[in-house]
């Protein structure tokens, strides 16, 4: 009976379990002597010791709800050798994708987008930082076990400008790399369309008998036939991906103007993860499993100034980052017509996922690139800490008991604040329209964030509130679930330097559409909670 290797020993870590090897390294499952919860505790293969742990601190600096958290870098000793490098990181339980695939051969196409949007939209926050994964495949997409997808391996992860050897994945690697090229944001934009590839169509877009073999096919460069292999997918789902694998690295555009548009050709559903009990084949066109939600919102990460690594050191220093990329100068009409069509729309609406308001954890890229601009706290994450102490909850501003005629006023006075916060580009106006903890303030936010990074701006966004009932109050007033009937003009997406110049992308408007939506009665006013589209 084969016995499990003995564990390293890492100052500071009990390590437990194996967990897995790949070319970067191996992680095991550990719990800090001190006390506190599981961790992830990953060993880098022997290498440069110095800059392994310089990169390390590097990627430490990356603060994203689906980029896996680095919490320390400790140094585990070797007798007779140099120590190796091990990153403490978050202990991730609900499965990578590549286990799903495995289980279930693919995903509905609304699966694919609320898995990998978020991967796009963390990839794009670290190559704004100047980081590049360098090995994106379904292996490193991995669930928490409340269902938030969140990129793994940073371990091979590269700075932009320097040379350094790593790890690829030969079913997903890009042509290019495949035929000796430098990894860069592009490699990553066609890894994730790599995995979207496989989760549309259940197999890998390079197949051979040999590892070796499997990357010849993908220096030859030749996709097999997506849309013949996905025939249910949306066309403008399809077209996102297949624009993602463009054998020319420049027509694969960035992966911030990826996320959106892969949000925006698809209506994202949640992912329905393994359940024991639940056949995998079940999983596929039931809702008997645990899902995903299809934004998560995420507390914010406060770290404290690190310093340099010694043989059990926390992150107290970061290395500077490289310079910012360069933007892609303009984004295709389907990722900005993301005001119209994600925003509110993608977000929940018709997901089935959760009656509005309801408490949990809601979760996606989002608030990404906000800018850093006070604004409401998130919930507080699951684990071992004691309750916080009861706080005294003001009244609210207005008065609960409002007649239902006047909701609609209401409403478009909402809406009007969150048009002009869009418009002016500000994440902080956002504050004056949505809840403390709105997974749609969120998305709000991972909007402005994506068009700052392009440089663009909306103009002439001006939704209108239709008409607004009750359906339902909570007692105690404080809070209030809506039917309304809203739609939007055109507006026009135009380049941020010159806004009242031509607008080269008009986006058509929408016309009048039904949506459930909860308002909160907040010390500052009523906001929204939650919107769900109906239908």
């Amino acid at each position: 009976m084969p016995t499990s290797p003995p564990a390293p020993v890492v100052p500071g870590y009990r390590l437990e379990e194996l967990l897995g090897r790949g070319g970067s390294g191996e992680v095991w499952r550990a719990v800090p002597r001190s006390g506190g919860a599981p961790v992830a505790v990953k060993l880098l293969v022997a290498g440069d010791a110095e800059r392994q742990a310089r990169e390390a601190a590097l990627l430490g600096e990356l603060d994203h709800p689906h980029l896996v958290r680095l919490h320390e870098v400790v140094h585990e000793p070797r007798r007779g050798g140099q120590p190796r490098v091990a990153l403490v990181l978050d202990l991730l339980a609900g499965g990578s994708l590549a286990a799903l695939l495995a289980r279930r051969g693919r995903l509905r196409p609304g699966e694919v987008v609320t898995a990998l949007a978020p991967v796009a939209a963390a990839l794009a926050h670290a190559h704004e930082r100047g980081v590049v994964h360098g090995d994106l495949s379904p292996g490193n997409v991995v669930f928490t076990a409340e269902g938030r997808p969140v990129l793994t391996d940073l371990g091979v992860a590269h700075v932009l400008g320097e040379e350094s050897a790593g790890e690829v994945t030969p079913a997903y690697v890009d042509p290019s790399v495949a035929r000796g090229g430098a990894c860069g944001p592009a490699s990553d934009v066609f890894g994730v369309a790599a995995a979207a590839f496989h989760a549309l169509t259940g197999v890998a877009p390079w197949n051979a008998a040999t590892p070796a073999d499997t990357l010849r096919v993908a220096a030859d460069g030749e996709l097999p036939d997506l849309a013949a292999l996905a025939p249910e997918a949306p066309p403008e789902l399809l077209a996102v991906v297949a624009r993602g694998l463009s054998a020319d690295p420049h027509d694969r555009g960035s992966a911030a103007a990826f996320a959106l548009d892969l949000r925006h050709a698809c209506r994202p559903e949640p992912v329905r993860l393994p359940r024991a009990g639940v056949p995998d084949e079940e999983l596929a066109r039931t809702g008997r499993g645990p899902r995903t939600e299809l934004t998560h919102q995420v507390p914010g990460r406060h770290r404290q100034a690190p310093s340099e690594p010694s043989t059990r050191t926390g992150l107290r220093s970061w290395a500077t980052a490289a310079a910012p990329l360069l933007r892609r100068a303009a984004l295709p009409l389907a990722a900005v017509a993301v005001l119209g069509g994600l925003v509110w729309l993608g977000v929940s609406w018709g997901s089935g996922a959760a009656a509005p308001g309801a408490a949990g954890p809601a979760l996606a890229d989002r608030a990404a690139g906000a800018p850093a601009a006070p604004a409401p706290s998130g919930p507080v994450p699951p684990g071992p800490a004691a309750p916080p102490a009861p706080v005294a909850v003001p009244p609210p501003a207005e008065p609960a008991d409002v007649l239902e005629e006047d909701w609609a006023a209401r409403l478009t006075e909402l809406y009007r604040r969150r048009a002009e916060a869009l418009s002016a580009g500000s994440a902080a106006r956002l504050a004056e329209v949505y809840a403390p903890g709105s997974a749609v303030l969120d998305a709000d936010r991972d909007t402005l964030a994506a068009l700052a990074a392009a440089g663009e701006a909306v103009r002439g966004f001006a939704p209108q509130v239709v008409d607004a009932s009750v359906l339902e109050e909570a007692p105690g007033g404080r809070r209030v679930v809506l039917r309304v009937v809203d739609r939007w003009p055109d507006y026009a997406v135009v380049p941020a330097a010159d806004r009242a110049g031509p607008a080269p992308r008009p986006v058509a408007g929408r016309g009048e559409a039904e949506v459930l939506m909860t308002l909160e009665a907040t010390a500052a006013g009523w906001r929204i909670a939650s919107a769900e589209r109906v239908g």
